[in-house]
């Protein structure tokens, strides 16, 4: 079976920079995310996390908890946005619920959260 790409995810170099460039801005202490509105059906998911966070274990630890709290709160969030989310240093330090609620708050602060 040919492999298939995550539907939910953003993957291309453009399609970050469209977000960077044209899409809205929240940031807090942890985090850094684009809002950028699309015409698709569903919201998908970029994360940029660089080496300025740590080495790769800690990256990777971001970006796997960053991509749980995207899978638990898709049901709850506006479809049709491209959600970049950009891992700050401070972050490698964060429990996943800690994550979830620094997440949280900036989706409702972008007004893409419906609860």
């Amino acid at each position: 079976m040919p492999y298939q790409p995550h539907p939910d995810r953003l993957k291309k170099q453009w399609e970050f920079q469209r977000a960077y460039k044209s899409g809205r801005k929240y940031w807090d202490a942890y985090f850094v995310i684009y809002i950028y509105s699309t015409p698709l059906d569903q919201a998908r998911l970029g994360i940029t996390v660089s080496k300025k966070v740590g080495k790769s274990v800690q990256r990777n630890r971001v970006k796997r908890l960053i991509r749980e709290v995207f899978r638990l709160l898709r049901s709850d969030l506006y479809p049709k946005y491209d959600i970049v989310v950009v891992g700050r240093p401070a972050a490698c330090e964060l429990t996943a619920s800690q994550v979830e609620e620094s997440l949280s708050k900036l989706f409702r602060k972008a007004k893409i959260l419906v609860t």
